[in-house]
């Protein structure tokens, strides 16, 4: 008889099943217990990533006609602010919390000019990234220091122009990206802060960039991180299997 089909095994079955659903039933008494818990953590806390045997793709990367609708809207409502939170975004590739912790400071030389390249370390790797700033951008970074009167010390990206204000939240972040979507005409819940990040390397990467110069500006440790990262990887899979058809086309008798 295989040692699989013993009695003692079957007992051992049950028991680790039995142990299994007594952990689980832990977790969700701890977490009616503190209605504050973050079962992410929890579930974390004990060996098991919220997203861990789930298919989580990238988020969508913005297009370079949406962005100037966008951008043009933006413009007319005379919200600089907004502005300059998308070209910044889209031009630096920082990651939401690099990228909200920004000061006058970082982008402004002393004698009023803005930078074209930025020197950040980020705050997830530590490792050092050098961000770029195209024209345009310096000149909506300008116009929102100058409407909003910040000083040096002040940071970049705030609700309010009041002095020593603090940065805004991830999540209101994260609010705006998605209601940047919805004036699009697209699906807010498909995009994100990383869609912002995503945008420009995806761009690029599209029109022939060599993928060793995106890796750098994005500040990943390997080219195959960048092409995860960026769905590339899924992009040419699906290509892939579209081009071997494997059955003839059906003809209507």
């Amino acid at each position: 008889m295989p040692l699989s089909d013993t009695p003692l095994a079957a007992a051992w079955q049950a028991f680790d099943f039995l142990s299994q659903i007594d952990k689980i039933l832990s977790l969700l008494e701890l977490a009616k217990l503190t209605p504050s818990a973050d079962m992410n953590h929890l579930l974390r806390r004990n060996g098991a990533g919220w997203n861990r045997e789930r298919a989580v793709g990238p988020k969508t990367a913005f297009w370079v006609d949406g962005l100037a609708v966008l951008g043009r809207h933006l413009n007319a409502e005379r919200k600089h602010h907004d502005l300059c939170l998308l070209a910044v975004g889209v031009d630096s590739m920082l990651r939401a919390g690099d990228l909200l912790s920004l000061k006058v400071s970082d982008v402004r030389y002393g004698d009023g000019t803005i930078k074209t390249v930025l020197r950040r370390q980020q705050q997830k790797t530590r490792r050092g990234v050098y961000p770029v700033l195209t024209e345009p951008t310096r000149q909506t970074i300008e116009r929102w220091i100058k409407a909003s009167g910040k000083q040096p010390s002040d940071y970049l990206f705030t609700r309010s122009k009041s002095r020593g204000a603090k940065p805004i939240s991830r999540a209101w972040y994260a609010q705006l990206v998605k209601s940047w979507a919805d004036f699009l005409g697209l699906p807010p819940e498909d995009y994100s802060t990383h869609s912002i990040r995503r945008t420009k390397p995806t761009h690029m990467y599209w029109a022939g960039e060599p993928l060793a110069v995106i890796s750098k500006l994005l500040g990943h440790k390997s080219e195959a991180s960048t092409m995860e990262y960026l769905g590339i990887t899924q992009q040419k899979a699906e290509q892939a299997s579209l081009r071997h058809v494997m059955l003839p086309t059906l003809k209507d008798k």
